[in-house]
């Protein structure tokens, strides 16, 4: 399955580059974890996972303010049907770990805490701090546990996406554009050529697993 799943920038999705700022970007964008409090208003339903309305207002505000600190202006981000976005970005994701979970994707423990350990946003000179740890999660009013569990899934994600990443081939034809266009970059552009059709093809694998799952959207709730 993931031989037809190619993905170097999983990002464009949802929040994934390297390791750091996975884990910065899922505190940030989840704050408080719909399973520590789910709220009961359910935006989406993908199989058995929930999307609750809490989850869609805080990506939808992220996204905005993302978009606003480019220097967007208010009246372009409104054309950018921004509330479509930030569901599709949240539906994303979970198919995503649906299909890790199918495919056998796992992490270990010691990622997971490689990861945690080593992000900057909880040490302290230079190390890892438990009391700011702690101390951070709980003024975001999380449990060491749900935010554990969201670093696991972003990893899980991450950990598709360079595996995927590795089946993405240019063809003959791809080579010869790129032969064509070059001037001394080659490889920066077979670079930029492999991320762009990767794009193409993972968007095109979450669009196909889509058909295959039980997905049920209540836009009254965002309307």
């Amino acid at each position: 399955m993931l031989t037809i799943f190619s993905s170097n920038k999983i990002t464009s999705y949802i929040i994934l580059v390297a390791i750091t700022i996975i884990i910065i970007a899922t505190f940030v964008f989840w704050g408080i974890g719909p399973k520590d409090q789910p709220n009961e208003a359910i935006v989406a339903q993908i199989n058995n996972e929930r999307i609750y309305l809490e989850e869609f207002w805080r990506t939808y505000d992220n996204e905005y303010k993302r978009l606003s600190e480019t220097g967007a202006k208010k009246e372009d981000i409104e054309k950018l049907q921004l509330k479509d976005r930030a569901l599709n970005l949240l539906i994303d994701r979970v198919v995503l770990l649906i299909a890790a979970q199918k495919a056998g994707v796992t992490v270990t423990e010691k990622d997971l805490q490689d990861a945690i350990i080593n992000t900057p946003y909880f040490q302290k000179d230079g190390a890892f701090d438990k009391e700011v740890y702690t101390r951070a999660l709980r003024l975001n009013r999380m449990t060491p546990q749900s935010f554990e569990n969201m670093v696991r899934e972003d990893l899980i994600i991450n950990k598709m996406s360079r595996l995927a990443g590795e089946t993405v081939e240019l063809s003959s034809e791809d080579l010869q554009i790129l032969d064509s266009l070059s001037s001394g970059n080659r490889d920066q552009l077979i670079n930029v050529f492999r991320s762009s059709k990767a794009d193409f093809y993972v968007k095109a694998y979450i669009e196909g697993l889509k058909k295959q799952l039980d997905i049920k959207i209540n836009r009254d709730l965002i309307s």
